[in-house]
């Protein structure tokens, strides 16, 4: 359970660090206007926090098994930061077998648009599959066990749908029980990670993954070329995503860093949140992703990074970096990676990278504003002050040379 909030939110570091041994109650919430599966712990009538997402469901199996509405357990582990305590609940007997979550309001929804979620999500699946069978057979390498579980741990926060929720408690609980201390010291790292899995910073990483770099290598690889045939059907495909129960899709174009805090709540089964996603990914290539706010006040970068990716392919447009002159540059940074065939920054394009580019470019082509149409182009801004920290710093941008030969040819 975590506890940032509530009776103890002015001072939960110092009541975390001293948590182990106090005796709470986590009872069901059910009234809870957020999280209609909420579980508050409590210690007597103070009111301490709630139980992780990803641990709802094995607490709600707990009280199937034994009977009853609530559960009474002793703290047996603490962590001021993140701000986790585990609790430890005495119980007859418990339901494995059981499911709490309703999905009745998903009966009906199907999306039958084209599927953009990459591999590396459906092989995510398959690592966290094979570990468990690994981890219950009880007799695999612990080098290979190692490898498997140091591979969940960096990508499984990609996946917010239920199951990745219900292995990741599965995997943990088998984790803590092996001999190899390093894979015990995993479980614990798998622990702590709930503590984040709620926190800004982690949702803005999986929401920049998948609405801004997903998106943009696949209009790196031709994905405008390759699906034309869904113009016609757009307005079909985004009032079936306006249909998807809880709002959600409606909560994405409101905030998407806050969505992915409305999946985990809902406990979004895998099959139709992918579904969901592929459809949020082509309306953002399609241009018709209306996003109102980005995460943290202020942080607009990201919604003009969305907004670029809507626009039509920046190759064969107008203005003074589309001029037979500018061509040539244009195609000696594309074979070295520095942009797409859309003239657009590759990911692994650095802001520093990019503004080396940019300053060699105009001064090429003569340009009196040497920003102000780079900025419009890669959808970011301040590329000045890259260029004002290069001279600070005294250090030039990694490949740097590849960008002067580019320029001097």
């Amino acid at each position: 359970m975590g506890l940032f909030h509530w009776d103890v939110r002015d001072y939960w570091k110092e009541y975390a660090t001293e948590a182990v041994g106090k005796k709470l109650t986590l009872q069901p919430q059910p009234e809870n206007v957020k999280d209609r599966y909420a579980i508050r712990a409590r210690e007597k009538a103070m009111h301490i926090g709630y139980v992780a997402v990803s641990d709802q469901e094995m607490v709600y199996q707990a009280m199937k098994g034994s009977g009853g509405w609530r559960l009474r357990g002793v703290v047996v582990e603490s962590n001021p930061d993140p701000p986790v305590l585990t609790v430890e609940a005495d119980v007859e007997k418990v339901d494995w077998d059981y499911c709490p979550f309703d999905d009745s309001p998903y009966e009906g929804w199907h999306y039958d648009g084209i599927s953009l979620l990459p591999q590396k999500l459906e092989k995510l699946g398959d690592l966290t599959t094979d570990l468990i069978d690994e981890l219950e057979a009880g007799d695999a390498n612990y080098d290979t066990l190692r490898k498997m579980t140091a591979q969940l741990l960096k990508t499984s926060l990609y996946d917010v749908s239920r199951e990745m929720t219900r292995n990741r408690y599965r995997i943990e609980r088998l984790l803590s029980v092996q001999e190899d201390e390093q894979l015990r010291e995993s479980a614990v790292s798998l622990r702590l990670q709930k503590g984040w899995l709620m926190s800004h910073d982690y949702r803005d990483k999986v929401a920049r993954y998948l609405f801004i770099e997903l998106p943009t290598k696949l209009r790196q690889k031709g994905f405008e070329q390759s699906h034309y045939t869904y113009d016609n059907r757009l307005d079909q495909l985004e009032a079936l995503l306006h249909s998807f129960p809880f709002q959600l899709y409606d909560k994405f174009q409101n905030d998407p860093v806050d969505f992915l805090r409305e999946v985990y709540y809902n406990h979004v089964p895998r099959h139709l949140l992918f579904q969901l996603l592929s459809g949020i990914i082509l309306m953002i290539l399609k241009g018709r992703a209306s996003i109102l706010k980005w995460g943290r006040e202020g942080d607009t970068e990201p919604l003009k990074q969305i907004q670029a990716l809507g626009q039509p392919s920046a190759q064969g447009g107008k203005g003074p970096l589309f001029t037979d002159e500018a061509e040539p540059y244009w195609q000696a940074l594309e074979e070295a990676e520095f942009v797409g065939p859309d003239r657009r920054l590759l990911p692994q394009t650095s802001r520093q990278q990019a503004a080396y580019i940019a300053e060699l470019f105009a001064e090429t082509l003569g340009l009196k504003n040497r920003w102000k149409h780079f900025q419009e182009l890669w959808g970011i801004k301040n590329l000045a002050q890259e260029k004002w920290l290069r001279h600070e710093n005294g250090a030039n941008p990694p490949r740097h040379k590849e960008i002067d030969d580019i320029f001097e040819e």
